[in-house]
Order: structure tokens, then sequence, then C-alpha cells
């Protein structure tokens, strides 16, 4: 059997963001139906965004190789006058207060804001401003950090549905949460390929600004996401 060959222009998947998004949808699978399930679970995993973004700062604090990210800001944000080190700069601090609140506006938005070329710009934003390359020389996280992060938060994401699917909240023995899953680990994988941009694009590529076109605003409109049903995080969401 023949199949067809889609012709794809490959160094239009580095300058156009609208034609990288396209690509990744078509490849991937992504349908109506899978925004859909990720617009129905809005319902489910709003209440949780603040325990979400708490154990998201928890884990990144955990580990110096991603606190040390905020350490190096403090200056920014906090009181100059205080005498902290990397051991003791608690989450507390003014800076963390405000990551937190812009943490919690990206995954609402992810979940209820239209998927049009504004959506398409945060979600490049998310991979530019963690790196040089997006012209922030002050901050230069890298890509294993920002994986890994995304891994924590996908792992999170889906316990808090297999949590909902598995009490008896009304509306959840009805609730898809195998579809729903399925339609984050697609939606996911855009995040990371936007965020991933900044880190892994070809030398010849790496400086060329994205073209941003005007998009249709199509049924496929909304993301957040997730790849495994990781059940650890489970009892922080009961």
């Amino acid at each position: 059997m023949t199949i067809p060959v889609k012709s794809i222009d490959e160094d239009k998947l580095y300058t156009d963001l609208g034609y990288r998004y396209q690509y990744l949808c078509d490849f991937i699978g992504i349908t109506d139906k899978d925004i859909q399930l990720v617009h129905a679970s809005a319902a489910v995993l709003g209440p949780k965004v603040d325990i979400l973004v708490d154990a998201v700062y928890d884990q990144l604090f955990a580990f110096s190789s991603t606190k040390k990210v905020f350490f190096k800001e403090r200056a920014k944000y906090d009181d100059p006058s205080s005498e902290v080190t990397l051991e003791n700069y608690d989450l507390n601090k003014p800076q963390i207060g405000m990551r937190k609140s812009s943490l919690k506006r990206f995954i609402v938005g992810l979940v209820t804001k239209p998927y049009d070329e504004r959506m398409l710009a945060e979600l490049d934003r998310m991979g530019r401003i963690h790196t040089p390359k997006g012209g922030r020389t002050s901050i230069n996280v890298e890509l294993i950090h920002m994986q890994a992060l995304l891994a924590f938060l996908q792992d999170a994401l889906i316990a808090a549905l297999f949590a909902y699917k598995n009490s008896a909240e009304e509306g959840s023995s009805k609730f898809d949460v195998e579809g729903t899953v399925r339609a984050f680990c697609k939606i996911l994988a855009v995040q990371n390929q936007f965020i991933s941009r900044w880190y892994e694009d070809p030398a010849s590529r790496v400086n060329a600004s994205p073209r941003l076109p005007a998009l249709p605003v199509l049924p496929v409109l909304a993301v957040t996401g997730a790849l495994t049903a990781g059940l650890t995080y489970l009892a922080m969401f009961k």
C-alpha cells in the first residue's frame, strides 16, 4: 500500500508558529474532540489550581538546580538588605508570590482561552523567557530542568483527573478520564515543542524570528497538558 506523502516546508517549522502548530496537530492527531475534552476538564482542574501551583514550587525549591534560578533573580523583587543564602531562601518571598500568580494565570488560560495567535505566542513565550536566546540574559534555565518541571506538572494534572474520576463527586461517574488523558498527552506535546524550539532548533535557524500569522479561530482552541497517568499525587487532590 502506498501512503500519500504530505510535503512539509521544514524551514517554515522554525519561523512560522502557526505552521509549526498545525504540523504538530496533524502529525500527533489532535482533533476537535480532544480539545472539547480539555475544555470540559477545566471544571475539574480549576478548583485544584492553587494546590497544583504550590506543589510545583515546592518541587522547584527542593533541588538546587532549579531553586538557584529564583535565588539569582531575588534582587529584582525582594528586599536587597535581607541576608539570605540558597539554603534559607524561602517560598514566602515577594518574587515567589508573583511567579506563583503568573503560573496560575497561565494554567487557567490554557484551559479557558481560545487557541488563537495570542495563545500561540504565549506558548512560545514559555520557552523564550527561560533562555538567553530569547533576549533575557539574566535567566538561563537548561532544557533538562524545563522538561523535568513539565513532567512533574503533567503527572500532577493527570493525578487530579484520576482522583476526580475515582471520587463520588457529581458527574465523576460519566467523566471520560481515558479520553481526557489521551487529549492531554497530545496537547502537552505541543507545549513541549514550543518550549524546546528555543533550545533545539538547528543552529542556522535558531535566531530566526517566528512569524505569527492571523489564525482562524477553530474548535481546536484551548490547551493544558499531561502525558502520563501518574498516581503519585492522588492523595493531594482527594
